[in-house]
């Protein structure tokens, strides 16, 4: 035990003024005149004795009230709690606030992020000068500590939400540091936060208790100003057909949605924007609830024209988190990539255009290739650098210049894809400017037998047919031949692999473009005349493989393949600039603001933002009235941050070093804690009801003694 003021302690002399009253004013005994009577002279011994054991409780009791007023007035508070700390030193204070877009629910007019706030600086407006205090959140701005406690009153004011915040243990960690290296200082650590069972998790606690572990010093106090049952409705991350279509594709999305303390049905809107950023309502779904709370909004936009269409989901009904009420989605309608097919014949493309260019859709516009076949002997005539992809069918030994031009276009960022077949010769493709696109030299032609058998499809050249790989019966379509390669170039390497384990699909980098070779061709007809057929891909039974294939190779080619455009605050978003397409500035529009100007370094190949916290949808553009780049993306919230379950305190008091840990929801309580911690526990209140209890019995007593005594 201590004492807030020891030197009152001193008033405890002061006992020595009811002792030299009792001893002044004790009564004389009278002498009375009466019969010795041996009853009278008994009774008188027994009163006697009486009469002296009340003086003597008389004076204790006095004593008592003047020493225990001497010991309230000093203040007592009982050490020992566990709480540590350098017993009236200096200060050192974090304040660390979960700032991140959860704690923007509201509740009775308030967020929880201006409730922590609120509290956060009623707390530094007590703390003495000379504190050393520092605020810190979920952003990823370093922190220290204020210049005075005024700034540190200005910081908490301006707190905004924080769209990517970082996890809430490195902020914490960063905390305990900071007031750990302030050796000669009391040190404390205030978080303030909702409890959140996804900021809070196993892992975290683990690593808070290793840094409390490691500063044996420092005191943390949780304020939780959560709320004990949230009510939420919250959209997922929307699910899109595609990023990326084609002229009469149609654009499926599919909206889940989450629900917790609300029963009926959400009605769930569509909006897209026009030309002028107005939002233009183009549906609407009352979406229909599971026992769990979960239900599917599911939309359809057909029609839609070339260029960049953005827009937005949401819930039209309000609730207390209203970050996860809206979704924002960005595609783009791109034109047909144009194909060229080259061949010894014009019949060497037909299996290959069918696949890439159905000729029952050959007059619409809603096809991904447009397809132009032309003889290897006029190809000299031909502008390559007007195709997204050229495709070598069955090509034979070319001419020197045109596989230079060849060469060029791919350096350019031109795709081509050679397909291999019965007119190939070693001779004519391993030297010469062929050499720079093949993959590495043609060995011989091999009759074994096998089948098309990929292992993997990771490759973007292949990663259209992931979702239905296990369906794909390529032994149904044997390779009856097949070109073996020797010794591969340098930074050539296999995409796929028939099912002996030989090179089927293999891609060497050009410049900026890509080059893809087969080893077998996709020309031969089901009986070609005078030989046998190389392999039954385009002509064996109901070839879908074949076109699923055609597709993924081509459009990999062409560079046309689905690009992401939808992307979480705080990621890096990356726009490919499509080949041949130059571009040393744009500028970038955000959701709100001004736009801003920004450089591209030569050479660079694509577009990186990083600033991407503000949610919404952002447009990217360049080239004046000419719009040569007219680019989009958009910026969703993490649906980790729409997770409201919430820690229980008395899990994260055991989890963490026992008695330096104390959970508050209000002020008063933080008050209360900090009181204890930095004082130890006060006795006041029971020293002063304890001197009021003696007091009351001096007064009874006194009186009882005396009316007896007249």
């Amino acid at each position: 035990m201590g004492f807030l003021t020891p030197a009152l302690l001193g008033g405890a002399t002061l006992i020595a003024l009811p002792i030299i009253l009792h001893l002044v004013m004790r009564r004389q005994p009278r002498q009375l005149v009466f019969p010795a009577l041996q009853f009278v002279r008994q009774r008188r011994e027994a009163n006697q004795r009486r009469l002296n054991l009340r003086h003597w409780l008389l004076l204790a009791l006095r004593c008592a009230l003047i020493a225990g007023l001497a010991v309230a007035l000093a203040r007592p508070t009982l050490k020992g709690s566990g709480l540590r700390g350098k017993e009236g030193s200096q200060l050192a204070v974090a304040l660390v606030l979960d700032n991140s877009l959860r704690m923007q629910y509201v509740r009775r007019n308030r967020t929880r992020l201006e409730q922590a706030a609120e509290m956060a600086q009623g707390l530094v407006s007590q703390l003495p000068e000379g504190t050393e205090v520092a605020v810190l959140d979920r952003s990823r701005s370093a922190g220290g500590f204020a210049i005075d406690l005024g700034m540190a009153e200005s910081r908490l004011r301006n707190l905004v939400a924080e769209s990517s915040p970082q996890p809430l243990e490195n902020a914490v960690h960063e905390a305990i540091q900071l007031v750990s290296e302030c050796e000669d200082c009391r040190q404390e650590v205030f978080l303030f936060s909702d409890l959140s069972a996804a900021s809070l998790t196993d892992s975290a606690l683990q690593s808070l208790n290793e840094a409390l572990t490691e500063a044996p010093e420092v005191r943390v106090y949780l304020v939780d100003v959560g709320v004990d049952k949230p009510r939420n409705r919250a959209l997922a991350p929307l699910q899109l057909s595609s990023n990326t279509l084609r002229p009469g594709e149609s654009l499926h999305i599919d909206a889940a949605l989450q629900v917790t303390g609300f029963t009926e049905a959400p009605l769930v809107e569509l909006y897209l924007l026009d030309d002028s950023e107005i939002p233009i309502k183009r549906g609407q779904q009352i979406v229909e609830l599971t026992p769990e709370g979960t239900g599917l909004a599911t939309f359809e936009l057909a029609n839609l024209a070339l260029g960049i269409h953005q827009g937005f989901v949401r819930l039209a009904a309000s609730d207390p988190l209203a970050m996860d009420n809206t979704r924002y989605f960005t595609v783009e309608v791109r034109p047909p990539a144009k194909v060229l097919l080259l061949g010894e014949q014009a019949s060497d493309a037909l299996f290959l255009r069918e696949a890439l260019q159905p000729s029952l859709l050959r007059d619409q516009a809603s096809t991904r290739f447009q397809c132009e076949v032309a003889q290897f002997a006029k190809a000299g005539n031909l502008a390559l650098d007007d195709f997204d992809a050229v495709c070598l069918l069955d090509p034979p030994p070319l001419s020197e210049k045109l596989w230079q031009a060849l060469t060029a276009y791919a350096d350019n960022g031109g795709g081509v894809g050679i397909f291999l077949g019965h007119r190939a010769r070693p001779s004519g493709f391993n030297e010469g400017a062929a050499a720079q696109l093949l993959p590495g030299t043609l060995k011989l032609r091999s009759r074994y037998a096998t089948y098309f058998r990929p292992r993997g499809l990771s490759h973007p050249a292949l990663a259209g047919l992931r979702d239905y790989a296990e369906e794909i019966p390529w032994q149904v379509y044997p390779v009856l031949q097949y070109w073996e390669f020797g010794d591969l170039a340098g930074d050539a390497y296999v995409i796929a692999r028939f099912a002996n384990n030989q090179p089927a699909l293999l891609e060497r980098p050009v410049g900026r473009g890509r080059v893809l070779t087969l080893a077998t061709t996709v020309s031969d007809p089901l009986e070609p005349v005078g030989r046998e057929p190389w392999n039954l891909l385009p002509t064996g039974p109901e070839p879908w493989p074949f076109v699923a294939l055609c597709n993924q190779l081509v459009g990999y080619l062409a560079q046309s393949e689905t690009e992401q455009l939808d992307f979480f605050a705080g990621e890096t978003v990356q726009l490919h600039l499509a080949s041949r397409q130059h571009v040393s500035s744009f500028v970038l529009h955000p959701p709100e603001g001004a736009p801003t100007r920004r450089t591209l370094a030569p050479g660079d190949e694509a577009i990186r933002i990083s600033t991407t916290r503000r949610l919404g949808n952002y447009r990217v553009s360049s080239g004046g009235h000419s719009q040569r780049l007219e680019r989009g993306f958009s910026i969703n919230a993490s649906p980790e941050l729409s997770a409201l379950e919430r820690v229980d305190p008395d899990t994260l008091v055991a989890a963490l070093p026992p008695e330096r840990v104390h959970v508050a929801r209000t002020l008063g309580d933080v008050e209360r804690y900090v009181d204890i911690g930095r004082r130890g526990r006060e006795l006041f209140s029971w020293a002063i009801l304890l001197v009021t209890l003696i007091w009351g019995s001096e007064h009874l007593l006194a009186n009882r003694f005396y009316r007896g005594a007249a």
